[in-house]
């Protein structure tokens, strides 16, 4: 048998003094019931004999007795009623020579299993079977019984040694269960131990994870400044295009006027005022050559947005823009809300550019809210994710709707000063939204507040899911002398194309001229190493384009014949005769006139600012041409006015005009049967030769002598990597399969 631990044998102890208690109170009522039966007529007789009376009381004493000392001794209250149960049964069989009381014996016997435990079953059956036969052998009138108790004490036997084995039995399986339940216990401090430690553990994790969030938040913080930070560099850039290269221009030209044609002003100029104009002039020229670079450079950093996509749930870029803003928002006093539609699908986005899409969107709506709230809701819509951001604030006027998504723009006059902001958050939005394919729009009601949608493409491209390196070509083959460099020859009319190419074309030195004639002189005396040909000189294709190549006796060198940006794309756009862009000089706008010969006598001048009218009436009168008559106009409505007054020989125009766009009015001048002959000049800033679109023109790329195939594969690898990065920025390529 499996050794007891200390601690079940107390809970033995508990449960043997549980049944002492029941097996006294059986006992007693047992003996009370038989003394009734003793006492009661017509059961007991007249006269009772004693061993009647000393079994009823024999139990009934005995069950006292062992009530009374289960506490204190209760193996001697065990002990006490086992004896007792024999004594009864003994007088039972005296009193009533029966076989059938002798079975009685195997109350005790099964009584000692449970109260004294399994060792004291066999001295109790002993006893048992030994007073079975001994009061069996006792003589009733003319014979014995005890010939007839050897079944009852077969049965004793047989009933002690099923108890006894039962109550093995059952002592074992208590002791497994026992040992289990420590097993158990242990298990489960173990187990206590580790949670503890888990607990821990995460407590500590939740510490880094709070610091990690925070350090997140004021990365996304920083990241956001330094995006808007480099657009507001660019939109400055832009924005001074028109705004400070146009005094610039008058400056430049003025003094231009007064060093070179003194003679206009009716007197020469004193030498040392001449002096000092030149060191002005020469100074103005600076200024004007870095506001240009300042912005070439933004033109060319705003074409290196690149988009990192990845598979994104929707739901959790609307959770993390909001944890990002909740404390912004929170701040001010506002109530955050999130709808976010169950089972939406996965998109493939820059998460980061759209995380700033919302934040943007959340930052607007917390800025322009004084009380309410603000709802971030995301659903589906057929083949789109549409997202929206909802508040109760000031709301918009519906003339301004169409415009908020401008740079340097907003709602009115002083909401810059009441808000804050410059006015850029929802423009650097369109464009993120827009580079990704996708649409944002704006509804509002004054005093009811704005809701703010945009919506992006369920769809995957094959573009998106490429990370193509972009590979340079190579010059393989070409040897240059020490301290010599390649030299690029680029043929364009356009002197827009013509600075782009010379300032950020790396590695080789460029050469521009203006026709075919010239380029083919030059390239004798040169020798380059590619030739670029603007197809404004003329429309020429690969097979002309070879036939020029052996006509210079030039079959070596590869020529391409591609589209420039510049002045003549955009004049053909605007179907107009002639391009000036700012600033203007007299040479220029001498060279334009003459093309147009001496017919022309009058010139409708159509620009808002008066300063730079009058600058053109002084180069104009000053013309070596002819002295034309001049005629001002100082907005769009105000030009056609003057053209229905005046009929101009020419017009010179501005595109960016106070009440009508500049386009509108050559609309309606080439719409009118009368004017649709006059000679337009648009004169405008050079950020409108950056708003140009997609050149919709073929790139051709020829060498007569033809191509090494390793030459061949080093073409392809950049027309890749730049395809590619192309569909990733150009939300209206990225929906088209690669083919």
């Amino acid at each position: 048998m499996l050794q007891e631990p200390p601690e079940f044998r107390d809970e033995l102890a508990e449960l043997h003094a549980e049944s002492l208690k029941i097996t006294t109170l059986c006992i007693g009522g047992i003996g009370y019931l038989w003394l009734i039966w003793v006492l009661w007529p017509n059961t007991g007789g007249d006269s009772p004999s004693l061993v009647m009376w000393m079994g009823s009381g024999l139990l009934v004493l005995g069950a006292v007795l062992g009530y009374a000392l289960r506490h204190r001794f209760p193996g001697l209250a065990s002990g006490l009623l086992v004896g007792v149960m024999f004594l009864a049964v003994s007088s039972g069989m005296l009193v009533f020579r029966t076989q059938e009381i002798a079975y009685l014996f195997t109350l005790p016997v099964i009584f000692s299993g449970v109260l004294l435990g399994p060792r004291s079953v066999l001295p109790v059956t002993v006893s048992a079977v030994f007073l079975t036969l001994s009061i069996g052998s006792i003589p009733v009138g003319d014979r014995l019984f005890s010939s007839s108790m050897v079944l009852p004490s077969a049965v004793i036997a047989l009933v002690a040694l099923a108890s006894w084995l039962s109550a093995r039995n059952l002592h074992t399986a208590l002791v497994w269960v026992w040992h289990a339940y420590e097993r158990a216990r242990q298990n489960e401090r173990d187990t206590r131990e580790r949670q503890g430690e888990l607990r821990r553990a995460l407590k500590a994790l939740d510490e880094a994870t709070y610091r990690l969030r925070r350090m997140n938040y004021m990365l996304a913080l920083a990241r956001d400044q330094a995006e808007e930070a480099r657009r507001l560099k660019q939109q400055f850039a832009q924005t001074i295009s028109h705004e400070l290269r146009t005094p610039l221009n008058l400056i430049v030209g003025f003094t231009e006027l007064m060093t070179e044609s003194p003679e206009y002003y009716g007197a020469s100029l004193p030498p040392a005022y001449l002096r000092d104009l030149n060191i002005v002039y020469r100074n103005a020229c600076h200024l004007q050559k870095l506001v240009n670079d300042v912005l070439d450079l933004a033109r060319i950093e705003a074409a290196q947005m690149s988009l990192v996509p990845e598979e994104v749930d929707p739901a959790d870029l609307v959770r993390e823009a909001v944890h990002t803003a909740r404390s912004l928002v929170e701040s001010r006093g506002l109530a955050l809300y999130t709808e976010i539609e169950p089972d939406l699908p996965r998109l493939w986005v820059d998460p980061t550019r759209i995380r700033q899409v919302l934040f943007n969107l959340l930052n607007n709506a917390a800025r322009f809210t004084d009380e309410g709230s603000i709802t971030v809701s995301v659903h589906q819509e057929g083949e789109e994710v549409v997202f929206a951001v909802k508040d109760t604030g000031v709301g918009i006027a519906p003339e301004d709707l169409p415009r908020i998504f401008e740079e340097f723009e907003q709602a009115d006059k002083g909401t810059r000063r009441r808000h804050g902001g410059a006015g850029l958050g929802l423009a650097i939005s369109k464009r993120f939204v827009e580079l990704h394919g996708g649409r944002i729009w704006a509804e509002s009601q004054v005093g009811q507040g704005s809701t703010f949608y945009f919506s992006l493409p369920i769809y995957r491209t094959e573009a998106a899911m490429s990370h193509l390196d972009r590979l340079a070509g190579s010059a393989e083959g070409v040897s240059f002398k020490e301290g010599e460099e390649p030299v690029l020859l680029a043929v364009t009319p356009s002197p827009a194309a013509a600075a782009l190419l010379t300032r950020y074309v790396r590695g080789c030195r460029v050469v521009v001229v203006s026709d075919l004639g010239q380029a083919q002189y030059t390239a004798r005396q040169l020798m380059p190493q590619v030739i670029v040909i603007d197809r404004a000189c003329g429309g020429i294709d690969a097979e002309e384009l070879e036939a020029l190549a052996q006509e210079w006796e030039m079959a070596h060198i590869p020529f391409v014949a591609c589209p420039l940006p510049g002045e003549e794309v955009l004049r053909q756009q605007l179907m107009v005769d002639g391009y000036l862009v700012k600033p203007v000089s007299r040479r220029s706008l001498w060279d334009m006139l003459r093309q147009f010969g001496e017919n022309v006598d009058k010139v409708l001048v159509i620009d808002d600012d008066q300063d730079f009218v009058l600058f053109i009436s002084r180069l104009l009168e000053d013309s070596p041409i002819r002295r034309y008559q001049i005629i001002e106009a100082y907005s769009g409505r105000e030009g056609l006015e003057m053209m229905r007054r005046h009929q101009p020989d020419m017009v010179l125009l501005d595109l960016r005009l106070p009440d009508i766009q500049g386009a509108q009015v050559v609309e309606r001048i080439r719409s009118n049967p009368a004017w649709q002959y006059i000679p337009i000049i648009v004169v405008s800033a050079q950020d409108e030769l950056d708003r140009q679109g997609i050149l919709q023109q073929a790139v051709t790329i020829t060498r007569a002598s033809g191509i090494l195939p390793g030459e061949l594969v080093h073409w392809i690898q950049a027309v890749v990597g730049t395809a590619t990065m192309s569909l990733l920025a150009a939300p209206t390529l990225r929906g088209a399969p690669i083919p």
